[in-house]
């Protein structure tokens, strides 16, 4: 009876590591900015710096973006997993988003607007 299910959990391994290997069959990453392929290079790295980019540029066009630079920009931010916070952090980390959002709704035509949204949608879902 061991060896049956060792032969089970065998095949699936062996069928799931085929998954994983063939590019092909992959989902890729939801991308506001990239095309299907192009998002999987881009990883969150990458989409912070050109988030930042874009930050820096809005800010400059208007000051008052400054206020959401920690929460939302900093390198601490790179780390946030909104999943892992406690309930009332994480109700806390979502309405600064909104006011972000409501914020950022004017520039939406803006090309750095883009660039952040990108990088909301990825590192914060």
């Amino acid at each position: 009876m061991t060896s049956s299910l060792a032969a089970q959990l065998a095949q699936g391994a062996s069928l799931n590591s085929a998954l994983l290997v063939d590019r092909s069959k992959r989902k890729y990453a939801e991308s506001y900015l990239f095309a299907g392929k192009e998002a999987n290079h881009h990883d969150l790295y990458s989409v912070h710096a050109l988030a930042l980019n874009g930050f820096t540029h809005l800010r400059s066009v208007n000051p008052t973006f400054r206020t959401f630079e920690q929460a939302l920009f900093s390198d601490a931010a790179k780390g946030v997993d909104r999943t892992l916070l406690t309930k009332e952090k994480a109700e806390e980390f979502s309405l600064t988003i909104g006011r972000f959002l409501r914020f950022l709704g004017p520039y939406l035509l803006d090309a750095p607007s883009g660039k952040i949204l990108e990088w909301l949608v990825r590192r914060f879902r």
